[in-house]
């Protein structure tokens, strides 16, 4: 399903192309479950690989829940597959001196819980690094438990707005728009907008040569 609803003069410009793909949660879910199944894995059985919850993946096989990027990625490497192969749609392992381009209608979007993401690439799998642009909704909360950790190492660039990026050792750094930040993964962190509009965000993560889409934005 392609979106092609155009955002209002007083609205701030999306953080992803209006005619990006969309990938619901129900989509999604399915994609998810005929992975597991065709590994003849059990939820349990994933769940214990994966250490995402049995509950939680139940849930976003059924298109109950939409899951982070970080669980998400888990799943993936506990499936040993590519991030790419959920996201898009047969995509091929990329080729050294190869070139790629994504197209603004070729950007996949999808909503979590928290965020709004619009994933790259996604037509290559095998890539060192897995960019996404992303949104964070204005006056996010910070709550116990919400930081976000995975392997490897993150890169965000701020588009527009303002962005908090909290960590779990207390840690809070203020970035306004063209600022970036460049952090272990495996630190707890957290996105929360700092401004009184939805804060648009590019982020690149990067985990092993050819692994980065089996690590686990954020």
């Amino acid at each position: 399903m392609r979106t092609a609803t155009p955002s209002s003069p007083t609205s701030p410009a999306p953080s992803v192309p209006s005619h990006s793909i969309v990938l619901d949660k129900t989509e999604l879910g399915a994609r998810l479950r005929n992975a597991r199944q065709a590994q003849r894995l059990t939820l349990a059985a994933l769940a214990q690989k994966s250490q995402v919850s049995l509950a939680s993946i139940s849930k976003a096989e059924r298109g109950l829940l939409a899951l982070s990027y970080e669980k998400f990625a888990a799943l993936a490497g506990a499936l040993q597959l590519d991030l790419s192969t959920l996201f898009g749609s047969q995509p091929a392992g990329f080729i050294p001196g190869s070139v790629v381009v994504t197209r603004s209608e070729d950007v996949v979007e999808y909503h979590s819980e928290r965020y709004l993401y619009g994933m790259l690439a996604t037509k290559v799998s095998s890539k060192k690094m897995t960019p996404m642009l992303g949104r964070v909704e204005a006056h996010s909360l910070l709550r116990p438990g919400q930081f976000s950790k995975h392997p490897g190492e993150e890169f965000i660039f701020v588009l527009d707005g303002m962005l908090e990026m909290h960590f779990a050792d207390g840690r809070v750094e203020q970035l306004g728009k063209h600022d970036s930040i460049y952090f272990d993964s495996g630190l707890g962190h957290l996105y929360v907008n700092g401004g009184d509009e939805g804060a648009q965000i590019l982020v690149v993560c990067c985990n092993q040569p050819g692994g980065a889409l089996l690590d686990g934005p954020a």
